[in-house]
């Protein structure tokens, strides 16, 4: 663990145009991939399993190869590991426009997320050239702010364009995946100009650089804990699409304004939620603001509105941008310089095998349940169970160690 002396001395990079214009772009293509890829495959007519399987399937193969990744981009380029990442997600988000069976789709999603797996952690260590310990909340809030406005515009432009369709087809995702895979384009390409530091590595033998942060006791009590609660996190994800089509029966321009002005509350809010991270450390913001999520399924099983989702996502808003934050800094005041990308790879690995175990176990169960209880009574026992979990495995935030201080 290096010392916060030399942490403080560390000289950051400014952040600039092209950074900003990198993480709106490809903030703007994920987004719109992450809010609209689960309810097309609903509309294609996918199972709870199946949902299940797609679910868990890209959360684990967008996570597990991170480790290598992380070593080559550290290695070689960190900003061309996200080029070629988020150049290959442009490629098969249009492939996904062509394919209309979910059991097709599920290869599509693994494909795309073993080349989106090379983007994650180089672009985590790529913004750690920006910061420093004392300024990395507020300039993580900024960059994060930055993000979610561009949810926010590419939310409004999809509302815009398909406001006046009725019932959601497997036609009316056409707007949202053009312009994902469109930025997705611009940002693989933009972020070549971007500027990266090249520091000294420690001289740990090559076989030990990618277990490091397995070994660091501080760093793996860390892992752990997020490791059981993402999994209960994503017991409810194959659920909550079910929430959107089944129940509340949103539309295309109804799920995009709700991701507009969740966005666009979650971008106001991070700057905030950044100060907080830097003058109350990490561990309070983090554990509070993970408490709070089992907030989401709970509501979401009484919502018979898309205004009641769009409420539920304006209310948790400022959850949501404390706990990415907070997240964020932990695991970058955690990693050594010249292992940025690893730590960060090592934290997702273990969010994607949990969260493959999770959606997988919530899609089994719930799909089990579907079939005495009928499909509207196992989405909702699903949803209560969810929402427990997340309340229980929270608490395991007060057993890790602060980073800013000496603890």
């Amino acid at each position: 663990m290096r010392s916060r002396d030399s942490e403080n001395a560390e000289k950051a990079l400014k952040p600039n145009p092209i950074l900003y214009g990198v993480a709106a772009s490809t903030y703007f293509s994920d987004s719109l991939l992450m809010t609209f890829l689960f309810p097309y495959v609903v509309v294609l007519g996918a199972t709870f399993d199946q949902m299940g399987m797609i679910r868990s399937a890209r959360n684990f193969f967008q996570s597990a190869l991170q480790i290598g990744w992380a070593e080559v981009s550290e290695r070689l380029s960190r900003k061309m590991l996200v080029a070629i990442g988020y150049l290959s997600s442009c490629c098969f988000i249009i492939a996904f426009l062509l394919i209309k069976d979910p059991s097709e789709i599920l290869i599509l999603v693994v494909a795309q997320a073993i080349f989106w797996s090379a983007a994650a952690p180089a672009w985590s260590s790529l913004l750690a050239d920006y910061t420093t310990l004392r300024t990395r909340g507020r300039v993580l809030g900024k960059i994060g702010a930055v993000s979610y406005l561009s949810r926010v515009v590419a939310a409004l432009i999809v509302a815009l364009a398909t406001y006046t369709e009725g019932e959601m087809t497997a036609s009316s995702f056409f707007v949202p995946f053009a312009l994902s895979a469109a930025t997705a384009l611009i940002g693989g390409a933009l972020v070549i100009f971007v500027k990266e530091a090249r520091v000294e590595r420690p001289k740990i033998h090559r076989g030990s650089v990618i277990l490091a942060p397995l070994l660091d006791k501080r760093f793996r009590i860390f892992l752990a804990v997020s490791g059981l609660h993402w999994f209960t996190m994503a017991y409810a994800w194959p659920l909550f699409p079910y929430v959107t089509v089944d129940i509340v029966h949103a539309t295309v321009w109804q799920i995009a304004v709700i991701s507009a002005v969740s966005g666009l509350f979650t971008s106001v809010l991070q700057p905030k939620a950044g100060s907080l991270v830097d003058k109350f450390g990490r561990k309070p913001v983090l554990a509070i603001s993970r408490a709070s999520f089992f907030l989401y399924p709970l509501l979401y099983t009484m919502a018979r509105s898309w205004i009641h989702l769009l409420l539920i996502n304006i209310i948790l808003s400022f959850s949501m941008s404390a706990a990415m934050v907070s997240f964020s800094a932990y695991v970058m005041d955690s990693a050594p310089p010249g292992m940025r990308a690893n730590y960060a790879a090592a934290s997702n690995l273990i969010m994607g095998i949990s969260t493959f175990i999770g959606s997988m176990t919530g899609g089994v169960i719930t799909g089990y349940l579907s079939a005495s209880l009928g499909a509207e009574q196992a989405l909702f026992y699903g949803l209560i169970t969810s929402a427990i979990l997340r309340l229980f495995s929270s608490i395991g935030f007060l057993l890790i160690k602060e980073t800013t201080r000496g603890e």
